[in-house]
C-alpha cells in the first residue's frame, strides 16, 4: 500500500545514536533471516551486531570525514546511511545504509542514497565504493539503480564468504 508521508533526511545528532544503533541491529537481524542465513555465519552476524552500538557510532561521528544521515518519519528514525570520505583522495565509502523493514519499498533508501551522493560530490569525491554480499540481491539491485557497478569479487573475503565491491563514478 502506497501513501504519502513526509520524510526528513538530515545529519544524525549525538542524541540520535541510540535509535540509529537499535535500527541498524534490527535491520541486520532481519536481512540475515531473509537473505543471508546459511551463507553468512551467525558468529559473523553477532560480530556485526556488536559493533553497531551507540558508543562505536559516537567515535565514528567524531571523525570529520564520517557522516551519518537519518531518515525521519513522524519523529521516528526509520533509515540511516553512513558514509566516509578518505581525506582529500576523492574516494568515499558507503559504509552502511538501511531502512526499517516496515518502511522498505517506499523510496526512503533512495532519498538517503541521493543525500549520500550529494554529500560526496560536495566533498569533491570522484568515486563512491561499497561492499555487499552476492546473496543480498535487493541491495545489489538498489545499488545498480543508482549507477553502481560491480568492480570486484572478493573470494572468501570476510568470515570466509564472498563479497562484491561495487562503485559509482561521480
Amino acid at each position: 500500500m502506497l501513501y504519502f508521508m513526509e520524510v526528513v533526511i538530515r545529519e544524525a545528532r549525538e542524541d540520535d545514536l541510540d535509535d540509529v544503533a537499535a535500527l541498524s541491529r534490527l535491520v541486520l537481524e532481519d536481512t540475515w533471516e531473509k537473505y543471508a542465513r546459511g551463507y553468512y555465519p551467525r558468529r559473523a552476524l553477532d560480530f556485526d551486531l556488536s559493533v553497531h552500538n551507540p558508543d562505536n557510532y559516537r567515535k565514528k561521528l567524531a571523525n570529520p570525514d564520517v557522516v551519518y544521515f537519518v531518515a525521519v518519519v513522524d519523529g521516528k528514525i526509520v533509515g540511516v546511511a553512513m558514509c566516509g570520505v578518505w581525506g582529500n583522495s576523492g574516494l568515499a565509502s558507503l559504509k552502511w545504509i538501511c531502512v526499517h523493514p516496515s518502511y522498505q519499498g517506499r523510496g526512503i533508501g533512495s532519498l538517503l542514497m541521493e543525500r549520500v551522493i550529494d554529500f560526496c560530490r560536495g566533498r569533491g569525491c570522484h568515486k563512491i565504493t561499497l561492499y555487499t554480499m552476492p546473496v543480498l540481491r535487493p541491495a545489489i539491485n538498489f545499488y545498480l539503480k543508482f549507477g553502481f557497478i560491480p568492480e570486484a569479487l572478493l573470494r572468501r573475503h570476510w568470515w570466509g564468504v564472498d563479497f562484491v565491491v561495487m562503485s559509482k563514478m561521480l
